[in-house]
């Protein structure tokens, strides 16, 4: 076996810690339409359906998520552990308290459909409990931001509860130093359409920018046909020694990688050998990902054959 690099097996990222440096909360009622790309195929968040409100400030500690797994378990005589296990139920929750009195956390808190209420001070709010409680799903939707620390670009986290009921609400406070505030608990459903109870995706620039730069491939073509001779590879000002006409990818990497501009474990060579195959030179190690410059090459040297010369084609830029 081939001896571990531990650093390399481990592969610590402290670009992937993701943080909620600011998040928002949706609500919409069963009827408006469901989310289902919240990104464009370039990672651009997209606006929500109509419907949804906002349910605005929250307090410190944020939402959280809770789920309740239970399990079924077979126990026999002659095992310390159960011989069988099988989930039974896994639900989630999402819990949070907002400290706006806005229609949101009003019909979200009180079980009322989310257009109880004209618009913001145009006309009094006013509300009654039911007589008999409703069963109102809601949709759900909540949104994370982040910063790619490199970039500064932008990173969503954005899970969406397509069906989701009121699970419990804790006490309405006034109190003189404190918000008016009005905590929620609501469970996530299945959603027959959907055919899941939450969906959750990460896009976003700044996730764009966390995808491995290309590394440039170039190709070493040779034409004409020649039966002898050399021809040359010039990068970074430096020209190696003669390469057979005939050399196959070995030799070639063993040319280039002979030049202090480009120097050992930054090339590797594919293809050939020459004259009827081209070379690929893909550039790695310290030049990964990197738009490098493009090899320049001399035929002067080859023989044979009909007017032959050798070109060099970039395939693939790198860093892009």
């Amino acid at each position: 076996m081939v001896a571990a690099n531990f650093d390399t097996m481990a592969n610590l990222r402290t670009s992937l810690i993701r943080k909620a440096l600011s998040y928002a909360i949706f609500a919409a009622d069963a009827d408006a339409a469901a989310v289902t790309a919240p990104f464009d195929e370039d990672g651009v968040l997209q606006e929500l359906p109509a419907g949804y409100l906002p349910v605005g400030y929250t307090d410190g500690d944020g939402v959280t998520f809770s789920g309740d797994l239970s399990m079924s378990d077979v126990e026999s005589g002659q095992s310390a552990s159960p011989t069988r296990s099988d989930v039974e139920t896994d639900t989630q929750t999402a819990e949070w308290i907002p400290q706006e009195t806005n229609a949101a956390s009003i019909c979200l808190f009180e079980n009322l459909p989310l257009d109880q209420f004209p618009t913001l001070g145009s006309a009094t709010w006013t509300w009654s409990r039911p007589a008999t409680p409703p069963t109102l799903y809601r949709r759900l939707v909540f949104i994370a931001r982040d910063l790619n620390k490199s970039t500064g670009n932008p990173i969503y986290i954005v899970r969406h509860m397509p069906s989701a009921l009121r699970a419990d609400r804790d006490d309405e406070q006034w109190v003189r130093t404190e918000a008016i505030t009005r905590q929620v608990t609501y469970q996530a459903y299945i959603d027959e359409l959907l055919g899941t109870d939450s969906r959750t995706w990460i896009d976003g620039p700044g996730w764009r920018d966390l995808a491995p730069l290309s590394n440039e491939v170039q190709s070493i073509a040779i034409t004409g046909g020649p039966s002898g001779g050399t021809y040359t590879l010039t990068y970074g000002g430096q020209t190696t020694a003669g390469i057979a006409y005939n050399a196959t990818s070995t030799q070639v990497r063993t040319a280039l990688t002979a030049l202090s501009s480009i120097g050992t474990g930054n090339v590797t060579c594919s293809g050939g050998p020459h004259p009827g195959s081209a070379i690929t030179v893909t550039f790695t190690g310290a030049l990964a990902g990197t738009d490098v410059e493009e090899m320049t090459a001399s035929g002067t040297g080859l023989t044979g054959g009909t007017s032959p010369d050798v070109t060099v084609t970039t395939v693939t830029p790198g860093g892009a």
